[in-house]
């Protein structure tokens, strides 16, 4: 039995000018624990997110990333509040620009991801692709809640008691203030 090797963690700065200038490809984790927002997210995020980048020019010449992530992650179940693993993979295509007006012009099947100065907080930008690949609603995908308990109609509730106004006092008021 062999034991596959660790990938190693990527770098939370990149270039992205210069590792598209060098056609290079990125493959490694991303430790869960330096994502913030998606642990907060989550009731638990369960190993670290594999990530596979490949940077390159496509051929409108446009600074581009190509890749895949992979993770998983505990959510809530909506049906009966315990957790449920959901397993998010993501297909990345990220067109790299340096301002919203370059964003602009990007083709469509091109997230455009805005480096401002040298460096690129990579960490920061997969979180943000992860965030919005979670699913909407996490559910269980065998009946958690039995369907009795969905039924409406049966018992009514009893008649809630009819409670003072507030205003009846103010109605009062005004009614003195009306006599004179």
């Amino acid at each position: 039995m062999s034991i596959p090797p660790q990938k190693s963690a990527l770098p939370r700065r990149i270039d992205a000018r210069k590792l598209v200038q060098r056609e290079q490809q990125l493959d490694g984790t991303v430790p869960s624990d330096e994502l913030p927002r998606l642990v907060a997210s989550t009731e638990s995020v369960n190993g670290d997110v594999a990530v596979t980048l490949a940077f390159a020019r496509d051929l409108q010449r446009n600074q581009v990333a190509t890749g895949h992530l992979k993770l998983e992650v505990e959510l809530l179940c909506q049906r009966c509040l315990q957790p449920v693993c959901e397993q998010v993979e993501a297909d990345i295509a990220w067109g790299f620009v340096w301002s919203e007006d370059q964003g602009k012009s990007l083709p469509k099947s091109l997230d455009p991801v805005i480096q401002d100065g040298d460096e690129l907080d990579l960490y920061q930008t997969l979180e943000e692709e992860i965030l919005l690949n979670l699913p909407m609603v996490a559910f269980h995908d065998r009946e958690c809640v039995s369907k009795e308990a969905f039924r409406s109609g049966g018992d009514k509730p009893e008649a809630v008691e009819q409670q003072e106004n507030p205003f009846k006092v103010l109605e009062q008021l005004k009614g003195s203030s009306n006599k004179s």
